[in-house]
């Protein structure tokens, strides 16, 4: 089935930063007819990637679910620390109820419809803009609740306290060197400036690989900012009561060594018994499972359809 060409929007964001997303608007979607809107948050640790990182099942959403998919950037650490990357996600959301979104798109979408959605990285982006987790301690207030009508977090970071990302090793159990500093150059310069996205054939994309040799990414994401890594753990966050999760629907690979599926494990064990939250584990899949052109994550699009009502 052929992909719907990308509309790439630019908005001003409240610093003044231009910030793109790619905007896929099904061809059925009429103004009598608008599509609902899946936006969606690329992975990277918050360090490296780009809204042009969507996979295949993504990019063919638009023609076989009648989705409007939205692939938005976020500038990235450590030049923004965590705070300005959910800023970021809040004026896309905050966006997509403007009339300049509903002028550009040709009204053809509606902003009412929206589930949130990221890979890795992104998934944690998800999560946190979906329940609010994080954002008073970032000095922020939460995109609004109605706004998001549900989250499908896929393999997400959940907690920054987990040990994956407290202890170093050498080399990567994945990357089998040791990555030297001076191969990071001045992507490691926290006054660098900023940026909201690095292309697929950047030398930025060692960074990841680095973050998890060294175990930085807490000081990455947060150094200078007096704001506890804690701040943005989801499960404990869920467990104290004063978070809940909208439908959600969270896939995970038991052999993820990226991103420990515990992370996942423990957002859903917090989330205890709630019947809006659907989990599912894969055996023997790793991380990034679903770039592969075949994989067609039916249970996560059926999931979106109940929540929108289009089943």
């Amino acid at each position: 089935m052929a992909s719907v060409q990308p509309q790439e929007i630019v908005f001003k964001h409240v610093d003044g930063l231009d910030i793109a997303m790619d905007v896929y608007v099904p061809e059925s979607a009429t103004p009598k007819s608008p599509a609902p809107v899946v936006l969606w948050w690329h992975g990277g640790g918050l360090l490296q990637g780009t809204r042009k990182a969507a996979s295949p099942h993504q990019l063919r959403s638009p023609s076989s679910h009648n989705l409007c998919f939205i692939s938005a950037d976020y500038r990235l650490a450590p030049q923004s620390k965590f705070p300005a990357i959910l800023s970021d996600c809040k004026a896309a959301i905050d966006f997509l109820f403007t009339p300049e979104f509903a002028s550009a798109t040709g009204n053809r979408v509606n902003p009412n419809k929206l589930i949130l959605s990221g890979s890795s990285a992104g998934g944690w982006l998800s999560l946190l803009c979906g329940t609010g987790i994080g954002f008073k301690a970032s000095g922020l207030e939460p995109p609004e609740k109605e706004r998001v009508k549900g989250i499908a977090p896929l393999y997400p970071i959940t907690d920054l306290l987990d040990p994956f990302w407290t202890t170093k090793q050498y080399p990567v159990s994945y990357y089998k060197r040791v990555i030297d500093k001076e191969e990071l150059g001045s992507f490691l310069d926290h006054n660098g400036d900023e940026v909201a996205s690095c292309a697929l054939d950047s030398p930025r994309n060692t960074f990841y690989h680095y973050m998890i040799q060294e175990a930085i990414l807490a000081d990455l994401l947060l150094a200078g900012e007096s704001i506890e890594p804690s701040a943005y753990s989801v499960a404990p966050a869920l467990k104290s009561g004063n978070y809940e999760l909208p439908p959600t629907y969270i896939v995970h690979g038991d052999i993820d060594d990226k991103v420990p599926v515990q992370q996942s494990r423990d957002v859903v064990a917090a989330a205890g018994l709630d019947a809006r939250v659907h989990y599912d584990e894969l055996e023997g899949v790793d991380h990034l499972f679903d770039r592969d052109p075949s994989c067609d994550m039916e249970n996560m699009y059926s999931f979106m359809h109940r929540v929108f009502g289009t089943l």
